[in-house]
């Protein structure tokens, strides 16, 4: 009983169109209140704080800098036409380019609305300019943006780090080859498409000169995710300390190297960074609450329960599971769905023999499809934003954009070897 009251309290709220946050935390608010009355809701503020104070999620705030300076400082634009040497010439040329662009970008900000909003434009531009209908453009944006939380650095793995005591070193090389499979799946959508379509080449023909002066504008960018990686796995910093690294660098190459980047830039990018900051812990803030009631009350082993009820064969309750999380990624934000599913999902994966790092993999890449899968697709409102295509447009060209990053999630899903490989490959896993 107590679960259905405690989730329907929530989706009464969400869907009188109360904000996530506020939503978790009145639904911590009014069962506190219940169970104890005033003495008991006094801990809603402390749950609130203690939720928010772990270590690796200071991490949170300096990735996203780091992906505010490197839009601002000139990298995306060398990002571009960095990938543009590759695959640019084939037909479709610029889809792929846009692709291998959020996947270089992914190694930067760990943040696929970062990569929406800020590569997002520059690859829109180009390839409406070179003939691409505006729809596409903007369609590739937004599903090459989900690329951007799994290869590492990656938000999402810190916040899931956080919560389960995990490596965040593991999980950042957990993502790489789920991630590179992701961008491939999409190429290969993209390649039919520009075949059935006949989309253009690139009528960009770079000399053996030009080349060179792209690759070497565009190779400091291009390292930052070595650096970020193998300053993790040589020890010489954390995944928390390594965001910081991570905005160092890329204020140094923005003001000193590049010099598209200007003092003066400094605090609207700092204020910008706060903003975004805030707004992700509030719904941490919000979800801790509500994480707390929901382990108080058990409700994680009557879920459990209810479930192996039904079926104790792992493949189907992982079937279960991405079910879940897909529909409840269509309609409410991903961070707020990890936190508040996540005491009630990782016990029971790994008492059916799902690695917590696997299981991450699985549950984050599941709620970055959820990001461009309507109705309330967050990348594809910002991409939508940023292109001026109206939301029916995307809708209407992403469907098989999204059935191959689906084919990915099942894949990745049943061989845990696909994430599970490099972390064991370095030991940490």
């Amino acid at each position: 009983m107590m679960v259905i009251t405690v989730f329907g309290i929530l989706l009464g709220l969400i869907i009188l169109g109360v904000p996530i946050a506020v939503s978790l935390a009145l639904t911590a608010a009014g069962i506190m209140f219940y169970m104890g009355g005033i003495d008991l809701l006094i801990m809603l503020s402390q749950r609130m704080y203690a939720s928010t104070t772990s270590f690796p999620l200071l991490a949170i705030p300096f990735f996203i800098l780091a992906g505010n300076l490197m839009n601002t400082g000139g990298m995306t634009y060398r990002i571009f036409d960095f990938a543009q040497l590759f695959v640019g010439r084939i037909h479709g040329g610029l889809g792929h380019v846009n692709v291998i662009a959020s996947i270089i970008f992914a190694g930067m900000s760990g943040s696929a609305v970062a990569d929406a909003a800020g590569l997002g434009v520059v690859e829109i531009k180009a390839m409406e300019k070179a003939g691409y209908p505006k729809s596409f453009a903007a369609t590739i944006t937004a599903v090459s943006s989900t690329i951007g939380p799994i290869i590492p650095p990656s938000i999402p793995f810190v916040i899931y780090g956080s919560l389960s005591n995990v490596s965040v070193g593991a999980l950042f090389l957990a993502g790489i080859v789920p991630g590179l499979l992701m961008g491939l799946s999409l190429m290969m959508i993209i390649t039919i498409e520009s075949f059935r379509r006949e989309l253009p080449r690139s009528d960009s023909h770079p000399n053996l000169l030009e080349s060179l002066k792209i690759f070497v504008n565009a190779f400091p960018a291009v390292i930052t995710p070595v650096i970020i990686i193998g300053g993790i796995l040589g020890g010489i910093f954390t995944p928390t300390e390594a965001a910081v690294v991570a905005s160092i660098y890329a204020a140094i190459l923005g003001l000193f190297f590049y010099r598209e980047l200007h003092f003066k830039d400094l605090p609207a990018i700092i204020w910008d960074t706060g903003v975004q900051t805030v707004q992700v812990l509030i719904i941490i803030s919000g979800a801790g609450a509500f994480g707390w009631i929901l382990i108080q009350q058990q409700i994680p082993n009557a879920v459990i329960d209810i479930l192996l009820s039904f079926t104790q064969t792992p493949w189907v309750i992982l079937l279960i599971i991405n079910i879940i999380l897909f529909i409840l990624g269509m309609f409410i934000e991903a961070v707020a769905i990890m936190i508040i599913v996540f005491p009630i999902f990782l016990p029971l994966v790994m008492q059916i023999g799902v690695s917590p790092i696997h299981f991450g993999v699985i549950m984050v890449l599941n709620l970055m499809i959820g990001l461009v899968t309507p109705p309330v697709g967050l990348c594809l409102f910002g991409v939508s934003g940023v292109s001026k295509v109206p939301i029916k447009d995307l809708i209407n060209e992403i469907w098989p954009y999204i059935i191959a990053l689906i084919a990915v999630l099942l894949i990745v899903t049943y061989v845990p070897e696909i994430s599970m490989s490099v972390p064991r490959l370095f030991g940490i896993a």
